[in-house]
């Protein structure tokens, strides 16, 4: 594909990945973004082991086919079967924290969010499609010379795909759109998002909700796993009642145990979900959405470009500069089930009900 839909410098087409070993020794995130109205290219990997964080990053100028997304840098993806099957990989370079050569094998049929659409005095600020998956993993990963091997029975994990127009980082509005958004609508004060999986289903779980418990967001979805034979997944089911009953610690507002989600099954029986926090990936440690380093996405780093950066996750005064955070949680929900996913969950501002009074 030559041409985006738009002209607009901020369109995106990006792959996002999560994985885990349902434990906390292991928490990694990779991501794959073109631009193609900046004609750049860029990945990472980010890998939380032990007290550090490690990511690799790379970029490169994205050419004619922004659909090539071969050595971008170390990185490369190949897609082995049309959203089932893909192979991700980074080749090892001298002085690079962090190398892997994984595959992905998806669990569930993909799924497509409510779409996005976000205007200012009529200028869209975010304008996005993104499916949801979980899967499962295998191959490797090294971190500094330390390699974990990944078992598709214990590796699970989740990925997006976006595309669309969104604020990458590189540029401030127009003063008159600053000054706009200032005075225009309110953002929402609690963000959850998350895929929860299970051997048998994934239930999607998503809310933005203002201050005063108004929901833009409400989403909850459930995907039954496919067959052991091959034959197709059943149909997803929309379900109803989505509710939160979160603890945060009140000086980093990190999502704590004894923390639960909700939703009402067809039949109008409440599900609960119980949340424990097993390890934490932090979404600025170097991959390009901001934070403390300067490289962001779409950003032109010349010809081919590798870097990369660790992070010391026993530094406080570090991690508040490196977040939000994506929290690898188990689930237990009450009919004995137990999944575990990334719930990614953000404070911002005043919420009263959570105790954050600005």
């Amino acid at each position: 594909m030559r041409f985006a839909a738009t002209s607009d410098r901020r369109f995106y087409d990006r792959y996002f990945f999560t994985g885990h070993q349902c434990s906390p020794d292991l928490f990694f995130m990779i991501g794959v973004g073109a631009y193609p109205n900046l004609g750049v290219i860029d990945a990472f990997g980010s890998v939380a082991l032990g007290s550090k964080q490690y990511t690799t990053r790379g970029s490169r100028e994205l050419g004619t086919d922004r659909m090539d997304m071969s050595a971008i840098g170390p990185f490369h993806v190949e897609v082995i079967e049309g959203l089932k099957r893909l192979r991700i990989w980074c080749e090892e370079q001298p002085g690079q924290a962090v190398h892997f050569d994984l595959e992905w094998n998806a669990s569930v049929p993909a799924f497509e969010e409510p779409p996005i659409l976000q205007r200012v005095m009529g200028r869209v600020m975010e304008q996005a499609t993104r499916l949801i998956q979980t899967g499962t993993w295998s191959g490797y990963i090294v971190c500094e010379g330390q390699r974990v091997d990944l078992d598709p029975d214990t590796s699970w994990g989740a990925r997006d795909r976006s595309w669309g127009v969104r604020s990458i980082g590189l540029e401030r509005e127009p003063k008159g759109i600053q000054q706009a958004k200032g005075a225009g609508k309110a953002r929402t004060s609690l963000w959850i998002w998350s895929p929860m999986q299970f051997a048998d289903q994934t239930i999607h779980f998503s809310i933005a909700e203002y201050a005063n418990g108004k929901r833009e967001i409400e989403t909850v979805r459930r995907m039954a796993a496919f067959p052991a034979d091959g034959s197709s997944a059943s149909e997803e089911e929309y379900l109803d009642g989505a509710e939160h009953d979160l603890r945060f610690d009140p000086a980093t507002r990190e999502l704590l145990e004894d923390s639960s989600i909700s939703f009402l099954e067809p039949d109008g029986t409440r599900r609960h979900v119980r949340l424990t926090p097993l390890r934490r990936a932090y979404l600025r440690a170097g991959t390009g959405y901001g934070g403390p380093d300067t490289w962001r996405h779409g950003k032109y780093m010349g010809e081919n470009w590798v870097d990369s950066v660790s992070y010391d996750l026993t530094d406080e005064q570090l991690t508040a500069q490196i977040g939000p955070t994506h929290v690898l949680c188990r689930m237990d929900m009450d009919d004995g089930r137990v999944g575990y996913g990334t719930f990614e969950t953000q404070v911002y501002g005043a919420y009263p009900r959570y105790g954050f009074d600005a």
